[in-house]
């Protein structure tokens, strides 16, 4: 297990059954459109994660599929979202929670009828940011037009991003299958179908898009809550069949 895997497991851990009782912090909002001229999908997860954080998300820019991860501050007006794709910054601010710059973010969000609009901006650009809400998850409830919230999950591969598929049902959301798609064909290529053996997979890390994390470049763990040990089920990419096979 990597040291942010062990980590985020350990304080996950002590809460989880309280969790999966009451699915508590699992509240997400999902937008679809644009930064600068990019189309765009993103989703929002709040919740005190710690002192610096209350809310997390994931976000892919359609072009290219890959899920970057997002962590700021929510304030009663909007939003201050950093962004990262380092494994170190990944564990000093979500992980451990060390304090960050709030300053330096570069999304500046404002709430609005349709959604959220505002601005991007770094140092070299500054680009117009336009989303528009579409599904939403609350405590116990999915509200959704297709009846489903779509979760980008941060665990990844080079080629491959996972897509987990939460739908209602009679004691609140619930996960039954996750998709795999392809990051350059924008194709799913496979839909792995939940739960898995004794894995009671989609409730358990603190952040939902923790729940699917990557060993290596081939290989992916899905986080599972059980009325045991907790454990992880490992998926790994076989080339001649063409899908991910779950390790026994």
């Amino acid at each position: 297990m990597s040291k942010i895997k062990a980590i985020t497991a350990a304080l996950s851990l002590s809460v989880c059954q309280l969790v999966f009782a009451s699915n508590s912090w699992y509240e997400v909002n999902n937008y679809i459109g644009t930064v600068g001229k990019y189309p765009v999908h993103v989703s929002l997860q709040t919740y005190t994660f710690g002192h610096y954080i209350n809310v997390k998300g994931s976000y892919y820019y359609d072009k290219y599929r890959a899920p970057i991860v997002l962590y700021g501050r929510e304030t009663a007006t909007g939003l201050t979202l950093c962004e990262t794709t380092s494994k170190t910054n990944f564990e000093k601010y979500l992980s451990v929670g060390e304090e960050y710059d709030l300053d330096a973010c570069p999304f500046r969000l404002t709430y609005n009828d349709a959604g959220l609009s505002g601005v991007w901006q770094n140092d070299k650009a500054s680009l117009a940011v336009n989303l528009s809400s579409t599904d939403v998850m609350k405590k116990m409830q999915i509200i959704a037009s297709e009846g489903n919230i779509e979760i980008p999950f941060w665990g990844q591969t080079a080629d491959h991003s996972f897509i987990g598929i939460y739908e209602n049902s009679n004691n609140g959301p619930v996960i039954n299958r996750v998709n795999v798609l392809d990051k350059k064909r924008g194709k799913v290529i496979q839909t792995i179908n939940l739960p898995t053996g004794n894995c009671d997979f989609g409730f358990y890390m603190t952040a939902i898009y923790q729940n699917i994390e990557t060993d290596n470049d081939s290989t992916v763990s899905f986080h599972c809550y059980s009325s045991k040990a907790d454990i992880s089920e490992e998926y790994t990419f076989n080339k001649k069949e063409g899908k991910y096979l779950q390790l026994k």
